[in-house]
């Protein structure tokens, strides 16, 4: 039986309470990202979310790789997914837990694009929900680097995988009309002994973000971020470009980082929240890694932004 981090946490009557699952992993030879993103709402019955794929020939939903991806699909609660140690999501995804917060196998078979990889943890889960609570986004979350491989289908091609990324798990009440909501999500991963994330927030300037936390993994060794900053400047469609970092850690490390999109995507990921998520190639100190830049809206915050820096037809 499962233990309790992998299964459906126990929740009050609210129809705001929300779960999820996300894994990502790339083929950076191929410019080729891949975000699978099961979510529940099991206070009103609902599943959403999916699997996306994308590369550097289209960033829309009706341009990406691949866009198997819905709000509303009926939920009959835990036990309907849950078939020992393996999840069965209606999304189509299956992930079998091998071994508790370490390992993972991921499974998905549709006629445009199927893979079987297996996560492995290279570091211990990294909680980071306080600050990102009081924006009334998640309760409980957490973050964890790791390897990916296995193998990808894309229509008739085959790839193999083998990459550094994150895994995230949420829970917790997610309201749709948190307005101002702006987040910053941006990481990478070169192995397990230099990774950092940072979960960021957006203030006046929307191109320039404050941390709320996040970690630096170097040598090995894993502290808290305590204080960091980034400037993002994005492109003429206004999706992430590049991203400048500086912050410190509990131990008083420096990082300095710096990232260059190589290909990006704009979805509408849930009714209260806009994702621009862009495979990056990221410096930092001696290390270079892919990762992400994740900036994060709600759609109507997203729109005013938008209108404000986009030409007049």
């Amino acid at each position: 039986m499962l233990g309790e981090q992998e299964r459906l946490h126990s929740f009050p009557d609210d129809e705001h309470w929300f779960e999820s699952w996300w894994f990502a992993f790339y083929v950076p030879e191929r410019r080729l990202s891949v975000y699978v993103y099961p979510w529940f709402r099991p206070g009103i019955g609902v599943a959403g979310g999916g699997v996306f794929a994308w590369d550097d020939s289209g960033s829309l939903p009706w341009t990406m790789v691949h866009n198997d991806y819905q709000w509303s699909r009926s939920f009959g609660g835990e036990a309907s997914i849950l078939e020992d140690n393996r999840l069965v999501m209606p999304q189509g995804v299956t992930v079998d837990v091998l071994e508790e917060a370490r390992r993972y196998r991921l499974s998905y078979d549709h006629p445009r694009l199927a893979f079987e990889v297996e996560f492995e943890a290279v570091a211990e889960p990294f909680a980071n929900s306080a600050a990102t609570g009081e924006l009334g986004v998640f309760k409980g979350h957490i973050d964890q680097p790791g390897r990916y491989h296995g193998w990808l289908r894309v229509g008739k091609e085959r790839y193999p995988v083998d990459c550094h990324c994150v895994r995230d798990r949420s829970w917790g009440p997610r309201r749709n009309d948190v307005l101002d909501m702006h987040i910053g999500y941006f990481h990478a991963t070169a192995s397990g002994r230099d990774a950092f994330l940072m979960v960021m927030g957006g203030g006046e300037d929307p191109d320039r973000f404050t941390l709320l936390n996040g970690y630096l993994i170097r040598d090995g060794v894993r502290a808290a971020l305590v204080s960091g900053s980034a400037h993002m400047r994005r492109g003429h469609d206004l999706a992430p470009a590049n991203c400048s970092i500086e912050a410190v850690d509990e131990l008083g490390r420096v990082l300095g980082a710096e990232g260059h999109a190589i290909a990006c995507m704009a979805a509408q990921v849930q009714p209260g929240m806009f994702n621009w998520s862009s495979l990056t190639r990221w410096n930092f100190g001696s290390a270079m890694a892919y990762g992400e830049l994740q900036d994060t809206w709600h759609p109507d915050g997203y729109r005013d932004f938008a209108r404000s820096r986009m030409p007049n037809p």
